[in-house]
């Protein structure tokens, strides 16, 4: 932690009643303008202090969104109002919050599938209580509800990107081996731009950001965390957005797919049901997150950060296409018995 940024947020916790005797730091995003979070030890028991990477505005939202979901029962952390009744102070132009300490949270077992099931009923409940949020006056209005065929051009774009980079650097190790695979993905990102385009994603996305909520943007099995009454708590919300909120239940299973190496569809099936059973989703909305399943994520992860470096392009990345293909094999599997409804 740079000396200059711990002297900020101990400039910044003298805003709030308390007093603070140890500091540890929980997270930092060094990539991210310097955003982190600390333990405090405090006369009113432990706490959080984050310093928030994000513009001023945006942060509004996801501060007012916090606020909101604590009066709708979500399982999320209260804000503590500062001295004079703010839920935030600003230091140099750089914006901190402090919440309540969760005591004992620990991460859902990953060996089975009811840990997996466990984080998606949390998750459903979070859905579930963000709706009809409205940001305060001044916040920004963070929204991705349109932005879906702009994200599924984004990275079909990214996939020819990668075969220029490839043809540039053909001597690389794993240059002949991307261009060897990428017309099965450019096919893949090709057909999700379609069938998204033929979707009830546009009936779906004119009910508005209320109807639907928020996503996290970010969920995984760091950020939902199993309290000491069984229950999932959600941290760390400063990227929620307006969203059609199914996605994070599409990027946690394919996260977790992908982790596993093997699409295993009773893991699949466990994770959806869980979900379902808190917050249904109707089957238009199934078929647009099976779409979204459909899109090459997995494979844009493993190879974008070659545009960055084209050093990347070894061997490693050679062995990790090849498991890479196998594992899709078993995904379009999967999507088949899921019920995925192709476009001929």
């Amino acid at each position: 932690m740079p000396p200059e940024i711990q002297a900020l947020a101990e400039r910044a916790a003298r805003a709030w009643d308390m007093k603070v005797t140890g500091w540890t730091v929980a997270a930092t995003k060094p990539e991210k303008g310097w955003g982190a979070i600390w333990r405090i030890e405090t006369d009113r028991g432990p706490r959080a202090l984050k310093l928030l990477h994000r513009p001023f505005e945006r942060n509004l939202f996801s501060i007012g969104a916090q606020v909101y979901l604590v009066r709708q029962k979500a399982r999320v952390a209260p804000l503590v109002p500062t001295r004079d009744g703010k839920l935030y102070t600003v230091v140099d132009g750089r914006m901190f919050i402090v919440a309540e300490w969760i005591p004992g949270l620990r991460q859902a077992p990953k060996d089975t599938p009811d840990g997996a099931a466990l984080l998606c009923s949390g998750l459903a409940e979070f859905h579930r209580r963000s709706l009809g949020y409205r940001p305060p006056p001044g916040a920004a209005h963070a929204s991705r509800l349109h932005r879906w065929p702009r994200v599924y051009q984004k990275l079909r774009t990214k996939l020819d990107w990668f075969e220029h980079l490839a043809r540039a650097y053909r001597d690389m190790p794993a240059s002949s081996a991307l261009l060897e695979v990428l017309p099965r993905f450019k096919a893949q990102a090709d057909e999700a731009i379609r069938m998204l385009e033929a979707s009830a994603y546009r009936k779906l996305i004119a009910r508005g950001d209320q109807a639907w909520g928020l996503a996290h943007q970010d969920y995984g099995w760091s950020n939902g965390q199993v309290g000491p009454d069984g229950k999932v708590w959600i941290i760390d919300l400063d990227g929620v957005a307006f969203d059609l909120a199914f996605r994070d239940l599409r990027k946690l299973i394919t996260g977790t797919m992908d982790d596993r190496g093997d699409w295993d569809l009773n893991w699949i099936k466990a994770m959806i049901r869980a979900y379902h059973e808190v917050h249904p989703i109707e089957p238009e909305a199934m078929q647009v997150m099976l779409i979204d399943m459909y899109l090459p994520n997995e494979f844009y992860k493993l190879v974008k950060d070659v545009l960055f470096d084209p050093n990347m392009l070894d061997g490693a990345l050679v062995a990790a296409l090849q498991r890479l293909l196998v594992t899709d094999e078993r995904k379009q599997q999967a999507l088949r018995e899921l019920g995925l409804k192709r476009r001929r």
